[in-house]
Parts: C-alpha cells; structure tokens; sequence
C-alpha cells in the first residue's frame, strides 16, 4: 500500500513537473514572438527547426498524389541526358531565349540556350577568372535590357548580352566580373527596375543550408523568418560592378521570406511569386503574394547612407498557393504568367516520385 502510494506520489509529482514545463514553454513561446518583428530568440529559432525537421521528415516519408494541375510543359530542359542538373531560370528577352543554368557533380556547371520552339540553340562552358572549370553551384538567372545575371555563393556575375550572342555552341564563358552580396544567393529575378537576390534556407544541425543569424526575425507572434532576398536599383548594381570585383551593393530594399524558396518572380500587378521546394518525393509549392512594397515596412536595414526599408512576405500578405511536382527551382515572368524549370529531370533525382524535365507554363 505503501509502494502504490509512493508511486502515485511520484507520477503526481511528474505531472507537475511537466504541466509547469510545458506552462514555462507556452510563456517563452508566446513572450518570444511579442513585439514582433524582432530579431528571433535562440528559443523561438530551436522551436522553428525542430518542428521543420519533423515536417520534413513526415513530408519525405508519405508520399501525397500525383494529380498535379496547372502547369503546361513549354520545351524540353536540354543536358539532363549529360549528367547535368538544372537549377536557374530566366526567360532572355533580348535573345528570344529561355536560359538554364546547370551544375555537374563531375564537371564544369553550364549554361543552355533554347528558341522559343523549344530547341537548344547552344550550351555553354562555365569557367573562372584564371580559365579553370567553374565547378561552383551556378544559381539563379536573370536579364536585363543589357546583362545576363548568374549567382552563386555570395556572387553575383554579369555577361553582356552582345557577348552571349556572338558564342556558339560549345563555348566558354569566363565568371571574370561579379560582385559581392550580404545574403548567400539562391535565386535572383530582374524586373526592369531592380535586381533580386535572396536565399534558400532549411534546418539542418551542420548549417549546410544556414543563413546569417541577423536574418533570422521573429515577424509575427507565429512565423519566423531566416532567409532574406535584397533588391538592388540596376543603376546602383552598375556603379557596383564599375568599382571592380568585391565591391558590395547596397540594397534600395529587401524582402524577408519564407523558408524553401527556391526562385522569385516580380509579377505584373507588383506582387511576388515565390517557388518553394525540398526532396524529390515532396510537392513543391508555388505562393504569390501581394505587392507588400505598398505595405507599411517591417523594419529597417542599416546601410551606407542610412536605411533600406525590409518588406515582409509573411502568410497575410499571400494570396495564392499552389501545390506542384517536386523539384520546383528557378522561376520568371513572361507574357502574364510564372514561369520555370524543374530539376526532378536530372538523372540524380530520376528515382523521384514525379520526375519532370520540363519548362512550364503556371497558369
């Protein structure tokens, strides 16, 4: 009798113990996410990843139906056949040209070329300063009325667009003028007027897909923010390339946004089109959001000058959310809609659950 009441001692005592656990949790939670926006506290961030992590897993685990809608294939995506995995898109008005851009577990990255009838018209070697293989992760594209934009790491490179035209299939293009960014460039979109550049970001404890910690914002009581993409006025973006190699852009504004994001698009009404993916077994997700930029800012940056407004692509601003195959990587708008690539076509990701090897049409 003894023992029974010293055990049940013993589980009142614990349930205690949790239900002031879980009470002292709820309080962090909540005074955590007060004040928002605010730079996210250790807890709220742990929180944030551990719940990702568990999504993840779950999403990777069970796989959903294949009934995908609302995307019309366009053109084949070329040298997937060669081993290449497609990552940038852009569509180059100046050259009538969708363009690819592409990284090789073995080999140089490249960049491919194809007509509006959906031929490839070239492929080109990627290669650096001192004529070694460009073997980085080349990233996202985009185009100017004169430039042709890549990004890797936290670079950004440019190539007239003269100079692409007068290459023909088979050659090399020298990474030899960039500058240095503030965020690690996933994707980047131009709208004419401004340049983007943000990055991609999901937990993982060795930080391989991290972003700086001052990125990291608590912007409402329940969503948090750790990647950024910064919007740089073509004219500053020029004197910035003038200056030389190294020199840092300073922003006009920035974006904070979700996590995943693998391209954006400017879209013609001035909203923001975001593509989000991860694993080859997982819906991708296309989100459109208002234009924010109309919004009051969540903050702001300090900068050489003063101060960038940052904008906030948070869950109340979106309007649109569509569920798409895996894979879903660079994005652009073109002719009043999204559009972009795939890269479950790779022969890397062929054991997906819906490899397509397409450029689509969202519509």
């Amino acid at each position: 009798m003894k023992k029974r009441n010293r055990q049940g001692k013993l589980g009142k005592a614990a349930a205690i113990a949790l239900a002031g656990l879980l009470a002292v949790g709820t309080a962090a939670y909540f005074v955590g996410g007060a004040n928002a926006p605010r730079a996210a506290t250790g807890y709220r961030k742990a929180l944030a990843n551990v719940s990702e992590t568990i999504v993840r897993g779950v999403r990777g685990a069970i796989h959903s139906d294949n009934d995908y809608t609302g995307y019309t294939p366009l053109a084949d995506i070329p040298e997937v056949e060669n081993g290449y995995v497609p990552q940038g898109y852009c569509y180059c008005e100046a050259l009538e040209s969708h363009v690819v851009s592409y990284y090789h577990d073995d080999g140089a990255s490249v960049l491919s070329f194809v007509d509006d009838a959906g031929a490839r018209t070239k492929t080109l070697r990627l290669q650096n300063a001192d004529r070694s293989d460009f073997t980085g992760h080349a990233g996202g594209l985009a185009d100017s009325e004169r430039y042709l934009y890549l990004c890797s790491g936290d670079r950004i490179y440019r190539f007239a667009l003269e100079a692409l035209r007068a290459l023909s299939d088979g050659g090399t293009l020298t990474l030899d003028a960039f500058v240095q960014t503030d965020v690690r460039c996933s994707y980047i979109h131009c709208d004419g007027t401004y340049l983007y550049a943000g990055e991609f970001y999901t937990y993982y404890p060795d930080e391989r897909y991290g972003t700086d910690a001052t990125h990291h914002m608590q912007m409402t009581m329940r969503e948090l923010h750790f990647s950024r993409c910064n919007a740089y006025a073509l004219g500053a973006l020029d004197a910035a390339f003038q200056a030389g190699n190294d020199t840092v852009p300073v922003p006009a504004f920035a974006l904070t946004t979700p996590n995943l994001v693998q391209g954006l698009a400017r879209t013609a009404d001035g909203g923001f089109a975001l593509s989000t993916s991860y694993g080859r077994n997982t819906d991708s997700h296309l989100l459109v959001f208002d234009d924010v930029t109309r919004r009051e800012p969540a903050y702001y940056l300090t900068v050489p000058g003063g101060e960038a407004p940052v904008y906030a692509l948070t869950k109340d601003a979106r309007h649109e959310e569509r569920r798409l195959p895996p894979l879903l990587e660079g994005i652009d708008w073109k002719d009043g809609a999204v559009i972009g690539i795939f890269e479950s076509g790779a022969q890397k990701y062929s054991d997906g659950k819906f490899p397509l090897n397409s450029i689509c049409r969202f519509a």
